[in-house]
């Protein structure tokens, strides 16, 4: 006797279930994709107290602590004017990035969002006016015994651009990535950051799931510290604070 052949809603149903179990069984395993041929010429760091986010919970990367971790409250206010209203959303956070026989990193953010509002509810317009106020994010980074140096993230679009400043004196371009490992799409937030200087990647911090840092063989042992310390800092990033 021929097997029945399950009617087509059944069998929609049945493709929607397998589909999102093979999802969720990969979501665990879901990584940013990395610049071409830096996996092999890098070290890749697990990293702890990235997601979950536990309030004031220290991020390790390998050997690298962010440690007394003091992250501020979030703060908005809003301000109407006529049909329309701004909306301003700050959050600082602060921690010392430490390492075994390594000079500790001083390391103090401030992130902002700024929004203007119009329309009412079912045909409200929202308009991104943060680049009008400063940096998205603003660091000062301060390796033992020398002067404080900056991180800064601006939104370009549907890209996160900026820059580091390093106590060697480099300057380090800083952008966000979009894409996961394995897939042609594009993430609508970022995967993670990518920090190099012109075509050299040194560092790429992968804020997917649990997070991870890969850092470049050709740093020294102050260079890794020191860049660790900016991916802690990237690591704690809200890109959607405020929404």
């Amino acid at each position: 006797m021929p097997r029945p052949v399950l009617a087509t809603p059944v069998r929609a149903a049945w493709i929607l279930l397998a589909g999102t179990a093979l999802l969720l069984g990969s979501c665990g395993s879901l990584q940013t994709r990395l610049p071409d041929g830096f996996a092999a010429q890098s070290t890749a760091f697990p990293v702890t107290g990235h997601s979950p986010r536990r309030y004031n919970e220290p991020v390790r990367i390998g050997p690298y602590s962010a440690l007394e971790m003091h992250e501020g409250s979030t703060f908005s206010w809003t301000h109407a004017f006529g049909s329309a209203d701004m909306r301003r959303t700050s959050k600082p956070y602060a921690f010392t990035l430490v390492a075994l026989n390594l000079p500790p990193v001083e390391v103090q953010c401030l992130t902002r969002a700024v929004s203007v509002g119009m329309g009412p509810e079912s045909r409200r317009l929202e308009i991104d006016m943060t680049s009008l106020d400063g940096p998205m994010m603003e660091c000062g980074l301060r390796m033992d015994g020398m002067q404080v140096r900056g991180l800064q993230l601006a939104s370009k679009g549907s890209r996160i651009e900026g820059t580091l400043d390093a106590p060697w004196g480099t300057r380090y371009a800083v952008a966000s990535l979009s894409h996961y490992d394995g897939s042609k799409w594009r993430s609508g937030s970022p995967t993670g950051y990518r920090i190099g200087l012109g075509d050299d990647t040194l560092a790429v911090v992968d804020v997917v799931n649990a997070g991870r840092v890969h850092l470049a063989a050709s740093l020294d042992e102050e260079q890794r510290v020191y860049f660790a310390a900016a991916a802690s800092a990237l690591l704690l990033l809200e890109p959607e604070l405020g929404d």
